[in-house]
């Protein structure tokens, strides 16, 4: 070995333990590295990861990449015989999603698919035979089953059937509770929440049926909760936490959509996205309603609209718990404030009879327009196309999967779309 080559045999590693040593030296952004003094949401979500993990027992999340996250990283790298380098790419990335998605729900796909089930008259079968045909794809049902009261009692009955077929094809079984009696009912989910007592009949309740009718979660969907009910919400939820994770049971959301935090408004400020998320097993953004019935004609859900939503949700919520809506319906306009619900079934008929289907590209939703009895109708839907971009949204962001409203409402071609994209 010559003079040179061993010189820089030697001063190699003093050289590399100099650079590691220095904060200013070891900043490292490039090429979508994150490294010691780094800052951001993606640091926040890196530390989430982290301390989920057990590499990051202080669980403080900064957005701040320093010593202590620095130490965290290098334990990652040195169990699992990755380059020691502190800095974070796709391999250390990879460790980590795949460490964690097995302490979450093992899903049937790449992603979780929960779907909700519904009953709306006697004889309604579809949502049963829609489980029926794709349980082989879903992972969790949530069954639309008990409405709240404002004393704090639920009322309703359990849907036998679906219960019994989800279990036999290993379909996880969700109690959704609600508050929608003909329309939302705000104040009746506020006073059960607010007051100490009607949270403890509520919670109580809850407890009761998930055990009796085994049940292996809840599902917490009370919309329209006054702005003043924040805390009294974000409380139910962590009293309820904390007796379902000693039963062993899940305790999952539906919350409004929104694109950034306002305390004070009417229909999402009781939402408190980052208590939520630090609370629940998995979040249900219901992205969609963008517009809806009682407004003026628009897509339900513009991929424009859907990423800023996704876009502050991720900030506030880690990632794997996030459960992205998807709206198996649209509207049919006959003038503003004068729409009706349209399944993605029904679709078909219209699009066959009236034709002049239109893809607007600013939203990336399917449009069509039609005239009836003299009156112009405009239709926004959603369809395989639509669909593929958000699942593709899904992948891009790392969410935990996708939740639909509702089983019965789809044909076949979502089924395709959504295992062609989250297979």
């Amino acid at each position: 070995m010559n003079r040179k080559k061993w010189l820089i045999f030697i001063l190699l590693p003093v050289l590399l333990i100099i650079f590691m040593s220095q904060p200013a030296l070891a900043v490292a952004v490039n090429n979508g590295l994150l490294g010691y003094g780094s800052r951001g949401p993606t640091v926040s979500e890196l530390q989430k990861e982290l301390h989920q993990a057990g590499y990051y027992p202080e669980g403080i999340i900064s957005g701040y990449f320093g010593s202590l996250t620095l130490s965290a990283v290098t334990r990652l790298e040195m169990k699992n015989k990755l380059p020691v380098d502190g800095r974070v790419g796709w391999a250390e990335w990879s460790v980590l999603n795949n460490s964690n998605s097995t302490k979450r729900t093992s899903t049937k796909l790449s992603r979780m698919v929960l779907s909700f089930y519904c009953v709306d008259y006697t004889g309604d079968r579809r949502s049963y035979d829609s489980l029926q045909a794709n349980s082989q794809l879903i992972d969790h049902v949530a069954t639309f089953d008990y409405q709240i009261s404002g004393n704090g009692n639920i009322n309703g009955n359990i849907s036998p059937e679906a219960l019994k077929l989800a279990k036999s094809r290993g379909v996880k079984t969700i109690m959704l509770v609600h508050n929608i009696n003909g329309s939302i009912d705000g104040f009746s989910a506020y006073s059960a929440i607010s007051n100490r007592a009607n949270r403890n009949r509520l919670i109580g309740d809850i407890v009761t049926k998930l055990k009796k009718y085994g049940f292996d979660g809840v599902n917490i969907d009370l919309e329209g909760i006054p702005a003043q009910g924040r805390q009294s919400y974000t409380t139910l939820l962590h009293e309820l936490g904390e007796i379902l994770q000693q039963e062993k049971k899940l305790l999952t959301v539906a919350i409004p959509a929104k694109t950034y935090d306002n305390p004070s408004d009417h229909w999402s400020g009781a939402y408190d996205y980052k208590a939520i998320g630090s609370i629940a097993d998995h979040v249900v953004i219901m992205s969609y309603d963008e517009h809806w019935f009682g407004g003026a004609p628009g897509p339900v859900a513009s991929l424009p609209w859907v990423v800023k939503v996704m876009d502050y949700a991720v900030i506030t919520i880690p990632r794997s718990k996030i459960l992205m809506g998807i709206g198996c319906f649209g509207y049919d306009w006959s003038a503003p404030g004068q729409g009706k619900a349209v399944t993605w079934q029904a679709m078909n008929g219209l699009i066959s009879r009236y034709g002049n289907v239109q893809w607007d590209n600013y939203s990336s939703a399917p449009h069509l327009v039609y005239w009836k009895d003299g009156r112009k109708h405009d239709v926004w839907y959603e369809n395989s196309s639509s669909l593929a971009i958000k699942l593709n949204l899904v992948n891009n962001y790392n969410l935990g999967g996708i939740a639909f409203w509702r089983l019965g409402l789809e044909d076949q071609s979502f089924w395709k779309t959504v295992y062609s994209k989250l297979k």
